[in-house]
């Protein structure tokens, strides 16, 4: 290899890895404190109450943003997923994980069952399913393109719940949440870094 030629690779390389610190840095900035290194992603849908999983002090007030805390905060977590905080069919809080996140250039569409039944959506009125059936107090997902559609819940005897519009754009990911209030959809949003 040439001299000229490994000037230019580690040109390169030093380009590509100032790139990467700035992006860091760009995101580090967005949060009021830097995100844990072990973060996981924690959100409460319609629950005030905290899951027995939870060992921290101090809670924000119960919302649908995610809030980044350390692992070692959230008993049986993994790093890098996310959770959401419901109500069980008790009225306790129940702690839901939900799919893996996957690439940006898609939407991650997930359907977040805090029912007492298996449900799955459907786009409406077409019968062709976006997400399978998803258990009782359970999470589905699916990465797709960005798109305009009607969608709906139905449960495993084809009743309809309710149902959803939605105009997906790349990079968004958004929760169709079914609970005893009924359908309604959530679009994920991030708070302040707990813990600490």
């Amino acid at each position: 290899m040439s001299f000229k030629t490994l000037s230019i690779f580690a040109f390169c390389s030093l380009v590509l890895a100032g790139t990467g610190a700035a992006q860091e840095q760009t995101e580090a900035a967005l949060y009021d404190r830097p995100l844990p290194e072990d973060a996981v992603f924690l959100r409460w849908l319609g629950s005030k109450g905290t899951p027995p999983e939870l060992r921290l002090a101090a809670l924000p007030p119960a919302s649908s943003e995610f809030h980044p805390l350390s692992v070692r905060h959230l008993k049986g977590a993994t790093v890098g997923l996310y959770y959401s905080v419901v109500d069980g069919p008790d009225g306790q809080a129940r702690l839901i994980a939900e799919p893996q996140r996957g690439k940006k250039s898609k939407v991650h569409l997930i359907l977040m069952n805090a029912s007492p039944q298996p449900v799955r959506l459907v786009l409406a009125g077409k019968q062709v399913e976006v997400v399978k059936r998803t258990d009782a107090f359970a999470s589905g997902g699916r990465m797709v393109n960005p798109v305009a559609a009607d969608l709906e819940v139905l449960t495993d005897d084809d009743q309809p719940l309710g149902a959803v519009s939605v105009a997906l754009r790349r990079g968004q990911n958004v929760t169709v949440l079914v609970d005893s209030d009924g359908v309604r959809l959530v679009e994920n949003r991030f708070g302040a870094v707990l813990g600490e």
